[in-house]
């Protein structure tokens, strides 16, 4: 039979073990680490982010284009066709983000959908005063 002093130290040599276990299962932030990325040398003087949801319409696309800033591109439902200077198209579908540098060319970007939108999360760091986008040259 166990008396007290023992019980006590069987469970306080048992209680963190469960405690952890219990942090881990009740964890309420899952952290996804979807890209990372460096960037070219800015000043930072003069910087802004902004942060905007495009939607293209079924079969819907842009003219090609520049974007002034560093850009990220995070597809929330459907999936978009991009092409980046000369590489190939690819498509990214929910989930999956992708990344544009400063004035390079996007040649293609499109809805992959002819039937269903898609929308997109551009997140970018562009310096104040200057557009976003400006059409290809």
């Amino acid at each position: 039979m166990m008396n007290r002093r023992q019980a006590m130290k069987a469970a306080g040599a048992i209680l963190p073990l469960t405690l952890r276990g219990q942090t881990a299962a009740q964890d309420p932030l899952k952290r996804t680490n979807l890209m990372a990325q460096d960037l070219p040398p800015m000043d930072g003087q003069n910087l802004m982010v902004t942060v905007q949801q495009l939607q293209y319409v079924p079969g819907g696309s842009s003219d090609a284009h520049r974007h002034n800033g560093c850009t990220f591109v995070y597809v929330l439902e459907g999936a978009l066709v991009a092409k980046l200077d000369d590489g190939p198209e690819k498509t990214y579908t929910a989930g999956q983000m992708f990344y544009e540098q400063p004035m390079h060319l996007h040649a293609v970007s499109r809805n992959a959908s002819q039937t269903e939108p898609v929308k997109f999360l551009v997140f970018r760091a562009i310096e104040k005063g200057k557009p976003a986008t400006v059409p290809a040259k």
